[in-house]
């Protein structure tokens, strides 16, 4: 099978290992850190989005200087190492000590810093596959993006019937810290021996490699599909607050929601790299962006949990698109430099997050939790619309 074939490659397998550990650190929080600010820790609406906003523009910055200062010195381990450290300190952090200020250090400043290891395991695939001709580079893509979303699948449900025992929310974080731990293992005693901190740089200069990383055409690109993924930010910031404050759900509801969609992402992550041997990666973006953006909405004016859970399905098939097929489409703007590319991810994905934000500081206020959704909804589709023509509305991929 061609993704077991892939993962016979060394580096390959240590980034998908990697993000399936990462992965339950992150599926652990990301459901629940809207209700903990709010519900928990007293955050107001605006309070909140201005920490999640503050904290995704720290990471952009964070994932632009690490990436080009890794296609520089091509140090992947050590750099990789030093992130996930800040990510374990995160963890224990907000775990040892569960108060609002806590919440603004870990959420503003180390986890964004943490964060930029996401990223770093797509350049390590793509560099996998730059390595080794055997290796498909959307395959490689998708197999770590699948691996993410695969625990997701598993982790918020755990997390459900926890909570439903009694367990508390803020344990959360002990879960990120420990796997966080995993993570580091891994790195240091599997990472492959011919794959030193050396090698030769991008031979450009830091202001050189910015250059190339804000291009115009670029830029304009990376925008709209900043835009089209813009909704699954907001669907983390909303969905806890929708399933509690207006479908009647309890808190366990949200994780087995969001389980429920991650275990439908996993298969259409998978299959989407297959897709694109038929499709143009905007095509297949288009038609993901159609699919989540519906169940948005739908999602924002259902009238109970019940009518809710119909819409597990359809979200994980749209979400299974938009966070797998963009990845390969942005590294494609910026080729042979992995840092650079994995530093547009990061920018796209964060970029999201402050759209997500800004909508719902500006707007939850004014149109409620479901209008916000519903204008979320509409801005991603019109942002894969316009991608789509801006790429000349090509149905077939490029001939190589």
């Amino acid at each position: 099978m061609i993704f077991l074939r892939a993962l016979n490659d060394p580096l390959l397998r240590v980034a998908f290992l990697c993000i399936l550990l990462m992965g339950p650190a992150v599926a652990s929080v990301a459901p629940f850190q809207s209700v903990i600010a709010i519900e928990r820790l007293g955050f107001g609406n605006a309070v909140y989005a201005f920490v999640v906003t503050a904290g995704a523009f720290f990471s952009v910055i964070a994932s632009v200087v690490i990436g080009i200062i890794v296609d520089q010195t091509q140090r992947y381990r050590a750099i990789l190492l030093a992130c996930i450290c800040v990510g374990i300190a995160a963890g224990f952090l907000m775990a040892a000590w569960p108060t609002a200020a806590a919440f603004v250090l870990v959420h503003m400043v180390l986890f964004p810093i943490a964060a930029t290891t996401f990223t770093q395991y797509f350049a390590l695939a793509a560099v996998a596959a730059d390595r080794n001709p055997r290796i498909d580079k959307d395959v490689g893509l998708s197999l770590v993006r699948a691996g993410f979303a695969g625990t997701f699948a598993i982790t918020p449900p755990l997390w459900a019937l926890a909570l439903a025992r009694g367990a508390d929310l803020l344990a959360v974080y002990w879960t990120l810290a420990v796997a966080n731990v995993l993570v580091l293992v891994v790195v240091y005693l599997m990472w492959p021996k011919d794959m030193g901190d050396t090698g030769d740089g991008s031979g450009l200069t830091f202001w050189e490699a910015v250059g190339e990383v804000v291009a115009r055409a670029v830029l304009i690109r990376l925008g709209l599909i900043t835009a089209v993924t813009s909704a699954n930010g907001l669907y983390s910031i909303l969905l806890g607050l929708l399933v509690v404050t207006q479908l009647g759900g309890q808190e366990s509801d949200i994780g087995w929601f969001s389980g429920g969609v991650a275990m439908v992402e996993l298969p259409v992550m998978l299959g989407g790299a297959l897709l694109l041997k038929r499709f143009s990666r905007v095509a297949v973006i288009l038609g993901g962006a159609a699919i989540y953006a519906l169940s948005f909405a739908a999602l924002a004016v259902v009238p109970n949990m019940a009518a809710a859970w119909w819409l597990v399905l359809p979200f994980g098939i749209g979400a299974g698109i938009i966070l797998s097929v963009p990845v390969g489409y942005i590294q494609s703007l910026v080729e042979h430099r992995p840092g650079a590319g994995s530093a547009l991810i990061s920018m796209s994905h964060f970029g999201g997050t402050l759209v997500a934000s800004g909508l719902f500081a500006g707007f939850a206020e004014i149109i409620g939790y479901s209008g916000v959704a519903v204008l979320g909804a509409a801005l991603s589709l019109g942002a894969a619309a316009l991608l789509y023509l801006l790429e000349g509305g090509r149905m077939r991929p490029r001939a190589v």
